[in-house]
């Protein structure tokens, strides 16, 4: 009786044994898959590597909370907000986003001196009554416009040499929200675009030939695509504007625009014409007029047009045959930019519909069955 009692305890632990010696067996790869991941995620954080799914974060978004509970059409609002630059001076700043997200090519506007970006705002007859900033957001654009410090709303005060210099800088400070926005796959900073007026115009130009200037992460050399630049002056920053001008048109293609009459700006244009219209995919564009700065824009028949086309041929659908470097991609951000005080705006005047979506439009009245 007691030997056969032990029999059975003996073969009751023989059982047991196999049984987890089993589930060691399974649960063993498991355990080795997870410590591998892990360690595979480990080595990728303190190596810095980006990660090769390109997908946007799901962080929280101030924007995009400040419309609050009830969702706004794409394309027929902007934001309003205090821009935080590099040394911590607050700049009054307005961002359209578009309705392409991670396909849409993105702009950055600057007026000249003396001026603001409520100049962007300003209603068109060309455009049919929109402002340039509003019209080009519904040609699928992003746009950012600031006020330069000192100008606009922002603080007002004389502004020194060392100011102006810190303008460079806070364009970088706008460039780094662009590239927040486009890791967040609002916008595609492959197809990053400037257009500068009067003095903005040698801003844009300066720091776009500053080491650095529209750079985010390793192996770029400027995220920069397009320039348009609105009657330059013949000096800024103390930089001649042909000095300049034979840094940024060599790798950037660049449209100068200018009046013909305009005493101020048309003799150095003029000079540099035959040295940029050399390089391919620039082109200078002279007008009969002595209109200057943004009034060129505004009031001379046919620019906004002239810039449109240039955008589109250089940004918007891709730059020449090398559609991989206008694909979209997160950047690294180890600067972000902080923002403030931000307000949604509905805009003021929506975009007509274009011919094509008149034709789409007809079309699928044609194609609907009628009515019996």
């Amino acid at each position: 009786m007691f030997e056969a009692n032990r029999r059975t305890r003996w073969t009751w632990m023989i059982a047991v044994g196999f049984v987890v010696a089993a589930l060691a067996v399974d649960v063993a790869p498991a355990q080795n898959a997870a410590e591998k991941d892990k360690a595979t995620k480990t080595k990728t954080a303190k190596n810095g590597a980006v990660p090769t799914k390109k997908s946007p974060p799901n962080a929280g978004d101030p924007l995009v909370g400040a419309q609050g509970k009830t969702p706004i059409a794409p394309g027929t609002y902007h934001y309003t907000f205090k821009l935080i630059s590099y040394d911590r001076t607050p700049l009054a700043a307005t961002y359209y986003p578009s309705r392409l997200t991670t396909t849409a090519p993105c702009l950055l506007l600057i007026h000249e001196k003396d001026r603001s970006s409520k100049d962007f705002e300003e209603p068109i007859g060309e455009l049919k009554g929109q402002g340039l900033a509003e019209y080009l957001q519904g040609q699928g654009y992003a746009v950012l416009t600031f006020d330069l410090r000192g100008h606009g709303a922002n603080l007002r005060r004389p502004l020194t040499a060392k100011d102006w210099k810190s303008m460079v800088g806070d364009l970088q400070a706008a460039y780094m929200f662009l590239v927040d926005r486009c890791n967040r796959g609002e916008l595609n900073l492959s197809k990053l675009g400037v257009i500068g007026v009067g003095e903005g115009a040698n801003l844009a130009a300066v720091w776009a030939a500053t080491p650095g200037g529209a750079v985010s992460m390793e192996g770029r050399i400027s995220d920069l695509g397009a320039m348009v630049l609105v009657t330059p002056l013949p000096d800024g920053e103390g930089v001649s504007l042909r000095e300049v001008m034979a840094q940024v048109a060599a790798r950037v293609p660049v449209l100068l625009m200018v009046g013909e009459r305009d005493v101020v700006s048309a003799d150095p244009v003029l000079a540099v014409k035959a040295s940029i219209e050399r390089i391919r995919n620039n082109s200078v564009e002279t007008f009969p007029t002595s209109l200057h700065g943004f009034k060129l824009l505004r009031l001379e028949p046919k620019t906004t047009g002239v810039v449109s086309r240039f955008l589109e041929l250089r940004i918007k659908f891709g730059r020449g045959a090398d559609l991989k470097a206008t694909e979209w991609e997160p950047r690294y951000n180890l600067t972000p930019v902080g923002f403030e005080d931000i307000q949604v705006v509905r805009n003021l005047k929506q975009p007509e519909p274009s011919r094509a979506q008149e034709k789409s439009k007809d079309k699928e009245k044609d194609a609907a069955p009628a009515k019996k």
